[in-house]
C-alpha cells in the first residue's frame, strides 16, 4: 500500500490544494517494512494539480487536514481514497491507516463526524478537526 500525507514539519498539513510537501509511505508486508519519501509539491497549486500528482505517485490514499469537494472528487476519480479531518504526527497517521486503526471517513468516526466536537488538546482554528471541545475519540 502507498499512502501520501500532506506534510509540514512532521505534521499533517491542513490544506490539500496548497500543500508544500507530501510524505509518501510505501508499505511492504509489515508496517515495519515501510519506506518514506518526501515529495516537494510547492510548484503546484489547486486541487486538480495535487490530485494529478497523487496519481503520478501511484498512491492508494491521501491523508490531509482539510479538503474540499473538488479535491475529493478529483482523487476519487483516480481511485484514490481521500482521508480528511486529521491533525498530528504524519508518520503515526499513516501507520494507523495501514493497520486499520484510522477511520477513512467521518461516518466511520473521523473528525468530520463529531458534529463539531473533536476534543483536540490545544485545538486551534484551522487544525482540521472541526471542533473546539468534546468527547470524540477520533484520534486527532
Amino acid at each position: 500500500m502507498r499512502v501520501a500525507v500532506a506534510y509540514q514539519d512532521g505534521e499533517i498539513y491542513g490544506h490539500f490544494g496548497h500543500c508544500p510537501m507530501f510524505a509518501v509511505y510505501e508499505y511492504g508486508e509489515y508496517v515495519s517494512d515501510c519506506t518514506k519519501k518526501l515529495v516537494d509539491s510547492s510548484d503546484r497549486a489547486g486541487h486538480q494539480q495535487m490530485a494529478d500528482l497523487m496519481k503520478e505517485l501511484n498512491v492508494d490514499a491521501v491523508i490531509v487536514g482539510n479538503m474540499g469537494g473538488e479535491g475529493k472528487a478529483a482523487l476519487l476519480s483516480y481511485g484514490i481514497v481521500p482521508i480528511v479531518g486529521y491533525s498530528g504526527d504524519a508518520d503515526t497517521a499513516s501507520d494507523l491507516l495501514v493497520t486499520g486503526q484510522l477511520p477513512t471517513s467521518p461516518a466511520d468516526g473521523g473528525c468530520g463526524g463529531c458534529s463539531g466536537s473533536c476534543g483536540c488538546a490545544g485545538h486551534e482554528e484551522g487544525c482540521g478537526c472541526g471542533g473546539a471541545e468534546g468527547g470524540c475519540s477520533c484520534g486527532c
